[in-house]
């Protein structure tokens, strides 16, 4: 009977010490799990963030540097937080709350601004006095202000703090020379590949999503957004057709047509620009159709598509479109176009904020965010009507891709009659232009600058572009230390020669 007792009393032991161990966390840190993350009731904002309505659901507004807020409740690395507005609910990361108040001015105060100067035509300053000369002609200039800067491009509550960026270890980057291919150039990929290496192109821009809204790869997340405007993949295997880029070397930057998007228009009426005089979708002059930046729900897509991207092993992900449409003014001003701008925001404001939660999202997966903005935009004050503002920009993408093709260049610009026929001197001014107004950043996007493959017969007397015209644009980036460039050619139909 003893030795009975003596097994009944040793089981019992040891399954008790087995729960013990098993359960060690709870027995032993009972202290630790009262000491729960501790934050002031009230907090701050410590760069542009935006409210999601749960850790990994859809955006709602965006906070920006500044403002305060109330801690409700803390869950591993996010926070539900109210603003002032108690109606403004919601989950940020907690990475981006601070006890101090901060505010742009305390960044940037002031900053030059790139201005148009009068000079003579020796190209010496002319004074106030001098300026009805009859010689007179403009040049860029970076000059101090005494505006702060919201108040002279009256941008609204844009972010001029920088973001943090970084290059991932696991995602290296070099100096990329790369080619745009259409959905229908993956059909010869092949070609381009074997091409390539007979260049300096390292890397290929593909559609993840192009104008007309189709998708490269198999997407649960279009699919389940686009309905029956769902059109089927253009790749079926995506995962052997990258891993075929990858064997030979090609970096992988996925391009995204943000908000213009014809399949997502048609499905999603609700997230469109409307134009009242035909009750639709605003179309471009193209004939497709727009979806309004202001719209959370066009975000939630956009990032959701670029992260499906990222998963299959994209290295980059370019937002192209990632604007209003352009000569609207007097649509806008006439009141004929509806924008469903809920939250009161500026065009230059919503922009910025989209970009940054793409980065925020993109950003845990180490992948790179890049904008293409229009070449206006580095070279204006302003936002030209289309949201895009060169600081605003710079400051919360990775990459910045200007569109710097010189037939898209007014007569005059640089002093230049016909920009077009000028390659060199056009982008080489500029190239000088955008790199002294990021270098006024405190941590800038890294310029890469979209080149012209193509030639632009709609321009009287026209330079067509093929191997001298690729290598004069490739040259002036080069003298000015900009050793990366993406060559467009809609056709994606290039003159490799000017690549090697």
């Amino acid at each position: 009977m003893s030795k009975i007792k003596t097994i009944i009393f040793s089981t019992i032991l040891i399954m008790a010490l087995f729960f013990i161990f098993k359960n060690k966390d709870n027995f032993f840190s009972k202290k630790e799990t009262k000491k729960e993350v501790s934050l002031p009731s009230t907090m701050y904002i410590s760069e542009l963030t935006t409210l999601r309505e749960h850790i990994d659901g859809k955006p709602q507004r965006s906070l920006t540097i500044g403002t305060s807020v109330k801690i409700l409740k803390v869950e591993k690395n996010w926070v539900y937080i109210s603003t002032d507005k108690l109606e403004h609910k919601g989950w940020i990361e907690q990475k981006y709350l601070t006890k101090t108040r901060l505010e742009d001015q305390d960044i940037f105060q002031t900053i030059k601004v790139l201005t148009d100067i009068p000079v003579d035509k020796d190209g010496k300053e002319m004074k106030d006095t001098d300026q009805n000369n009859s010689g007179q002609r403009f040049i860029k200039k970076m000059v101090d202000t005494d505006f702060n800067i919201k108040e002279l491009h009256q941008l609204g509550d844009v972010q001029f703090k920088s973001i943090h960026k970084q290059l991932y270890k696991n995602n290296p980057k070099e100096d990329i020379k790369a080619i745009y291919i259409s959905l229908n150039g993956m059909y010869h990929v092949d070609d381009y590949i074997e091409l390539a290496k007979k260049t300096n192109v390292n890397a290929f821009v593909l559609d993840i999503k192009n104008d007309h809204g189709r998708i490269l790869f198999e997407s649960p997340t279009a699919r389940k957004a686009l309905g029956d405007s769902y059109i089927r993949p253009r790749i079926k295997d995506i995962k052997l057709f990258i891993e075929k880029l990858k064997k030979n070397n090609i970096y992988l930057i996925g391009r995204i047509s943000t908000f213009k998007d014809e399949a997502y228009a048609v499905s999603n009426k609700s997230d469109i620009i409307l134009d009242k005089r035909y009750n639709r979708a605003y179309q471009s002059s193209d004939k497709i159709p727009w979806l309004s930046a202001y719209n959370r729900s066009a975000w939630y897509y956009n990032v959701e598509l670029a992260k499906e991207a990222a998963n299959l092993g994209f290295n980059e992900i370019l937002f192209d479109y990632v604007r209003f449409p352009d000569r609207v003014q007097n649509l806008e001003k006439n009141s004929k176009l509806v924008y469903n701008n809920i939250y009161s925001e500026t065009k230059s404001e919503v922009i910025q904020r989209f970009l940054k939660y793409a980065h925020d999202e993109l950003s845990k997966k180490e992948v790179y965010t890049a904008a293409s903005v229009f070449g206006q935009i580095g070279i204006s004050k302003n936002d030209e009507n289309i949201g895009q503002h060169w600081e605003s920009v710079s400051n919360v993408v990775d990459f910045i891709n200007p569109m710097a093709y010189p037939s898209h260049y007014a007569r005059g610009t640089y002093g230049l009659k016909n920009p077009d026929n000028n390659p060199f001197i056009l982008l080489n001014n500029y190239t000088k232009d955008v790199i002294l107004r990021n270098n006024n950043l405190e941590n800038p996007a890294i310029i890469e600058t979209w080149i012209q493959g193509f030639s632009a017969p709609w321009i009287k007397n026209h330079r067509s572009y093929k191997k001298e015209e690729l290598k004069e644009q490739i040259k002036a980036l080069e003298v000015e230390g900009l050793n990366s460039y993406l060559v467009w050619n809609a056709s994606s139909r290039y003159y490799w020669d000017g690549l090697k």
